[in-house]
This record gives C-alpha cells, sequence and structure tokens, in this order.
C-alpha cells in the first residue's frame, strides 16, 4: 500500500475500534466480512463515506473483501475527489 492508503487505513481502523466499537485490531488482509456482520459493515461504509466524503455503490462494496482493498478504493475515491475540488 501506498502512504497515503496506509493513512487511510489507520483512519478505517480508528472507525472501527472507535465507531464500532471492535476491539480486536484488523489486519490489512483480513477479511472484513468474517469479523463484521451485515450490519457493523455498513455501518462501517457510512462511516468511511462520511469521513472521507466519498460514495461507494454497492458493486464497490461487493469486490471489497478486506481492510487494505477498503483502505485503496476510499484513497483512490478521495483522490478524485480532491482533483476536482479547486
Amino acid at each position: 500500500m501506498t502512504a497515503r492508503e496506509e493513512a487511510v487505513a489507520a483512519e478505517i481502523r480508528r472507525i472501527v475500534r472507535d465507531e464500532l466499537r471492535v476491539a480486536e485490531p484488523f489486519a490489512d488482509g483480513e477479511e472484513l466480512a468474517g469479523r463484521l456482520d451485515s450490519l457493523l459493515l455498513l455501518a462501517l461504509a457510512t462511516a468511511v463515506e462520511d469521513r472521507f466524503r466519498i460514495r461507494l455503490a454497492e458493486e464497490d462494496l461487493a469486490s471489497t473483501r478486506s481492510l487494505a482493498d477498503l483502505a485503496r478504493l476510499a484513497a483512490a475515491r478521495a483522490g478524485q475527489a480532491e482533483e476536482v475540488v479547486p
């Protein structure tokens, strides 16, 4: 992962810990669905959208398996949004 993706991953870990109250930290390659039920996955997606001011489509979430996948996707989307803002 790039430095930007690492920073996004760290923020996602903080969201999982502080907002979703999941005590055990996630490894980058660990499957999100293996540790979070569907409601927590939805809460995580919403929190990531809010934090990074992005939109995630259902197709995006269906192809996102791990914390690293979500960090890459969020970093890319956040980067696209920054390019549009003057």
